[in-house]
């Protein structure tokens, strides 16, 4: 027993003895493999891993943004958005009243005198059954009392109040409103007067004809500019039937505005036009 163990603590004495001599000599020997670095290749990638998350994470806390910073970004795209909805609205603002000047293209290369600034209905009194509404425009864009209010298709009514920003419409429904007219086929004059009977459904009445008169059903009635209120030649109605009236024996004829008054949201203002108070200038003269 003494033998083995003396015979075999020999052996590993002697394998100690040359594993030591081998690494000396790897060590020292140029080119020749080196432990240590082995040991680096093998732990190189773990260093490598390290060095990223902690590259990441430095990254991480460099791009953290305080709240406050958020919100002043928050705060800047709510200003950017209201800004390009404000675009938007004026395009489409630019866009409809375009749309509007060239329906009213032909009828004012016709009548060249005319001046009009385009409006829109911010206000309708439900308790006005004659349709009567409130305009954007006032005395500060030119707006004056009876001023003749239009579309593109004709005729629908006069200013009959103004403020500085805003004005009040009196439709051709209401009997508030007259003015003369004319049945453009027979020549047949008028004057074209609101009535409650007839409002509900859109009518207005051509009244005071001739017993003669020869007026048919589909005749458009134009303006015919007398009285310094209205230009001459402008559209408002179609005819859609004669009658006689009872009361005081004359006939008169139901029209049919070119317009629905009561839905109407986009008009013009005709500020001047040829013949704008001609009569009143004569009476102011004593003419």
């Amino acid at each position: 027993m003494k033998n083995f163990l003396k015979r075999d603590g020999i052996k590993i004495l002697m394998a100690l003895v040359f594993i030591s001599i081998g690494v000396i000599i790897l060590n020292f020997t140029p080119g020749a493999f080196n432990i240590s670095s082995t040991v680096n290749f093998l732990t190189s990638p773990l260093s490598e891993v390290s060095e990223s998350v902690s590259e990441s994470a430095k990254n991480t806390i460099k791009i953290k943004k305080s709240s406050t910073e958020y919100e002043a970004e928050i705060d800047k795209l709510n200003d950017e958005i209201k800004k390009l909805r404000a675009i938007t609205i004026d395009y489409y603002d630019i866009k409809k009243e375009n749309a509007q000047y060239l329906k009213f293209y032909d009828f004012k290369t016709k009548n060249k005198s005319l001046k009009f600034i385009s409006s829109s209905v911010i206000a309708r009194d439900p308790n006005e059954i004659f349709g009567g509404f409130t305009l954007d425009k006032g005395s500060s864009a030119g707006v004056s009392v009876n001023d003749p209010v239009i579309t593109e298709n004709g005729l629908i009514g006069r200013v009959t109040s103004i403020s500085g920003t805003s004005c009040k419409v009196s439709t051709i429904l209401s009997p508030n409103f007259k003015a003369g007219v004319i049945d453009t086929r027979t020549r047949d004059s008028g004057v074209l007067v609101g009535n409650t009977k007839n409002s509900d459904q859109n009518l207005t009445r051509m009244m005071y004809l001739s017993a003669q008169n020869s007026i048919q059903p589909d005749d458009i009635v134009i303006t015919s500019g007398l009285g310094g209120i209205y230009p001459k030649d402008f559209p408002v109605g179609k005819v859609t039937e004669l009658k006689h009236d009872d009361y005081d024996s004359s006939f008169y004829a139901v029209i049919k505005p070119f317009d629905d008054i009561k839905n109407i949201m986009d008009v013009f203002i005709i500020t001047d036009f040829l013949g704008k108070g001609d009569i009143v200038s004569s009476l102011k003269d004593g003419k």
